[in-house]
């Protein structure tokens, strides 16, 4: 009895020991900027005023200062032992309306 007893302790102590060399903790997926779904992105075109894309794509992520004229979506989705992945939709205005739209993607 003492002897099962011993043997299932150790057992035990091995199992628990063996599960803390496990090297990879989990990490949770991060998303940052803003989501750019791929119609949506494929929506903006030449012409559209900067209400229509607001309406479309949101407010941008960033508005340069020095250059009122250029909008900025920017997206970033790091995953669990991945690559990033990331997004881009760069949209540039003359006079309020878009002018030129650029839309790149960094894939894993």
């Amino acid at each position: 009895m003492k002897q099962t007893m011993t043997r299932i302790s150790l057992i035990a102590a091995m199992i628990f020991g063996l599960s803390a060399c496990v090297n990879i903790p989990y990490r949770a997926p991060i998303q940052q900027g803003n989501v750019i779904e791929e119609g949506r992105a494929k929506a903006i075109q030449q012409g559209m005023s900067k209400t229509e894309v607001a309406n479309i794509l949101g407010t941008p992520m960033l508005e340069d200062l020095f250059h009122k004229d250029r909008w900025d979506y920017i997206y970033r989705l790091d995953k669990h032992y991945q690559a990033a992945q990331q997004e881009r939709v760069t949209i540039w205005f003359t006079n309020n309306i878009a002018t030129k739209v650029e839309h790149s993607t960094v894939a894993p």
